[in-house]
């Protein structure tokens, strides 16, 4: 696995997936600008949006500074709220979001698995504080 893994990171390497992580940030942000008119309002829908793009952001400095692969999916989990955890039903940009950024970042512990996890607690408990937040 050890060579597999070493072929993997020369093929595609951390300034590949820097590129590509901050190509879907900013899609991400033309995206939030477009539906928000470039304001941002206390809405769900621009929490989400805006919040989306900046979680793609950091997953893209953490790629590139080699950071924690815990702070890239925690943002990898905040979107993953966005996509399944708001009324209206799945979003499925967020979806293809969340899913193009999970091979580009490190793995805690060097599992997938683990990154799920930690990604799901995340957007639950998002879920939860924002919806404790943004009650009348």
């Amino acid at each position: 696995m050890g060579k597999a893994r070493s072929r993997e990171r020369r093929v595609v390497g951390r300034t590949g997936r820097t590129v590509v992580a901050a190509f879907d940030a900013a899609v991400m942000a033309v995206a939030a600008y477009a539906e928000t008119g470039g304001q941002f309002a206390l809405t769900p829908a621009d929490i989400v949006l805006w919040g989306s793009a900046i979680a793609a952001a950091i997953c893209a400095l953490v790629i590139f500074i080699a950071g924690s692969s815990l702070v890239a999916w925690a943002a990898i989990g905040y979107v993953l709220f966005g996509a399944l955890l708001t009324p209206g039903g799945p979003q499925w940009p967020l979806v293809a979001l969340a899913a193009a950024l999970m091979p580009l970042v490190p793995r805690p512990g060097g599992s997938v698995w683990m990154g799920l996890s930690l990604a799901f607690l995340v957007a639950l408990g998002v879920r939860l504080a924002i919806g404790a937040l943004l009650q009348p």
